[in-house]
Parts: C-alpha cells; structure tokens; sequence
C-alpha cells in the first residue's frame, strides 16, 4: 500500500506542488484509509468464500490504472478524494491476501516480522528520495511512481499460494462471527485500530513537523530513511525470536520504546530530539506491529480475525489522518496533535494487552 507507506511525502508534495492545504492533503489520505477499511470489514465476514489470489490481481490493475489517473488530474477537490478512496479500496484486497496467506505458514510470527521488515524498507527508501526530489517529482510524478509500486505488486501475486474458497457459506459464516465477537478478538480489533489511529496521526504530518521547526528537504529525507531503516532490527527481532519470550514482553518493550519517543519530542523541539524521536518511533513500531499481527492469527487461522483486525487498523488510520487533520486546524497545532496520539497509543496497549492475557487464559 504505497500510497500510506509515504504518505508524509505525498501531503508535502501535494501541499507545495498542487495548491492543496495541509487538511485537505490529509483528507486524501484519509478517504484512501476509509476505501480500505470499507473493503476490510466487509471481506472479513466472508473471507473464506474468496479467492483472494484472483481478485487482488484484478483490483491491482484498477490500482495502477487509477494512479496514472491522478497524475492528470491531482486538484484539490472532491472527485479527486473519491479516486483516493477507491484506490484504498483496491490495494487493499492485495494486502489482506499477502496478510492471510502468511497465517497460513507455520511460523506465521516470524513471516509476519519479514512483512513489516519489507514495508519499513520500502518506506524508509521511498520517503528518503520522494521527500529529497519532491521538487523534481511534482504531483505528477508522485503518482506514476505510485502507478509504478502497484504494477511491481501486480507482477509478484501469482507467487502467492493458492487457496481454495470454501463454498460451505452458513457454516462458515457463523464460525467467524463467533470469532469476531469473542472478547478475546473484540479487544484485539479494537486495540489494533486505536494503535494504527495514533500512528497514522502523527504520521501524516510528520514532515509538515520538521519543517515546522526549520529541518531542510535533505536533512529531512536522511532523517526518514534512518528511522525507518531502525525499524529493520525491531522486525529483525521478531523474525529471531518469533515467540520465545511470548507476546507480552516484545509488545511492551516495544510500547515503552515508542512512548519515550513521543514524550521526548513534546518536551523539547530540535533536530536532535526530532530525530531521536524518529529512530525510536520507527524500531518500537516494527517491534510490535508483527506481534500485534501474530496474535489475531492465532485467534483465527482462517483469517477472519487478521481481515477485521486490519479493517479497524485502516479504519483508525483513517480516523487519525481526519483527526490529524482537525487538529492541527488552520493554525498548524502539530503539539495538540502529539500529545493527543500519545494518549490513543496508551489506550491501544492497554487494549491488546488485555486481549493477549485472556487469550492465554482461554488456552
């Protein structure tokens, strides 16, 4: 999904090279997170009816065709929100079934950690340049790469396995809403959307951020392209130690890394405690984002769970853009908008924790 993993470059580019306003860019990266949630919560109910191998190809060439769209027609108006959404909507599908197709593996945690290994890689890669040559890029440019990260994707789905759609609708409709509604998995979802909420929030924003205090594009870029590339020993750590030492611990060290990284930007702002605060952000994210995943796959095996987990993971990462976007208002208040993501973090873990003890508990 590139167009969330840069999303900080892409409401700096639309900001500065297509007359958008920092909450309308932040609205286009909300309606592309309301697309996906939509799509999410709807599969997660019949998701063993899909072939998802199939439809994520499909949808994928919609996606690309789609991106070259809006380096046409990239405006500040509601058509242009609308196109957001649909995309959102498409790569979505190719998402879900990478997700769902590594729960099927045995050390599901681990293929997990290398999924958020890869998106940390890619991201921290693609805001480095994209943030770098925003200026030679343009809007246009901005979406034929993102036309082009989707056609990347297109070509590697027929590596997926294959799995059959089970045809068996009543019976295995019933057992998933059983899932879904068990505390266990309500307090997961829930917890999982509130967390995707708070760092999609201050995600949006963050380059607007280091400019706010004066960071230049070059400092900028090397800035993003470390923190994300700490974020490959948080999923490195994940991938060696799968679970050995449980959940609880990985996820709460992981928590206690980020919180420390938000709290230490609050109190002071400067290059330095922005950048600290980056490469903290980025190893405890990576940390905990595949242990979060691990544990809603081993609610479900068939997925349900993972498919309705990352529908309000999308759904709060929507939420976070809009209310990052209310927040900041049109007096750019990036400290309102940290201290209430730092808030919602805390209320996530709390939640996902709970869920993890209960289920050890059911077990």
């Amino acid at each position: 999904m590139p167009g969330i993993l840069f999303g900080p470059a892409m409401v700096g580019i639309l900001v500065d090279h297509a007359n958008f306003s920092e909450q309308y860019a932040g609205w286009a990266l909300a309606y592309q997170s309301i697309g996906s949630a939509a799509t999410l919560l709807i599969i997660s109910s019949f998701i063993h009816k899909l072939d998802l191998k199939k439809l994520a190809f499909i949808t994928l060439i919609f996606a690309f065709i789609l991106e070259i769209y809006c380096s046409f027609i990239a405006s500040p108006d509601f058509s242009f929100l609308i196109i957001r959404l649909f995309i959102g909507m498409f790569t979505t599908i190719a998402n879900i079934a990478v997700y769902t197709s590594i729960a099927s593996f045995q050390n599901y945690e681990r293929g997990f950690g290398l999924f958020v290994l890869m998106q940390y890689l890619v991201s921290g890669l693609g805001l480095y340049f994209m943030i770098l040559y925003s200026d030679y890029l343009g809007a246009q440019g901005l979406f034929l790469l993102l036309a082009l990260f989707n056609f990347i994707a297109l070509s590697m789905i027929r590596k997926l396995p294959n799995h059959q759609a089970n045809n068996n609708a009543e019976s295995g409709l019933t057992s998933e809403l059983k899932v879904l509604f068990s505390g266990i998995a309500f307090l997961a979802i829930i917890g999982f959307g509130i967390h995707e909420m708070s760092g999609v929030a201050q995600f949006t924003y963050i380059e607007r951020i280091g400019v706010s205090i004066a960071i230049d594009n070059q400092s900028l870029s090397n800035i993003m392209l470390i923190s994300s590339l700490l974020g490959i020993p948080g999923s490195i750590i994940c991938i060696t130690l799968g679970k050995k030492y449980g959940l609880v611990i990985p996820i709460l060290f992981g928590i206690s890394v980020c919180v420390l990284g938000m709290s230490l930007f609050l109190f002071s702002k400067t290059y330095l405690t922005y950048a600290i605060r980056m490469c903290l952000m980025g190893f405890g994210w990576a940390l905990v984002l595949p242990y979060i995943q691990s544990h809603l796959a081993n609610i479900d095996k068939k997925g349900s769970a993972l498919a309705a987990g990352n529908s309000f993971a999308t759904i709060g990462g929507a939420l976070g853009a809009a209310l990052a976007a209310k927040l900041i208002g049109e007096n750019n208040n990036y400290d309102a908008l940290l201290q209430v993501s730092m808030l919602i973090y805390i209320i996530a873990a709390l939640f996902i924790i709970i869920s993890i003890k209960l289920k050890k508990m059911h077990d």
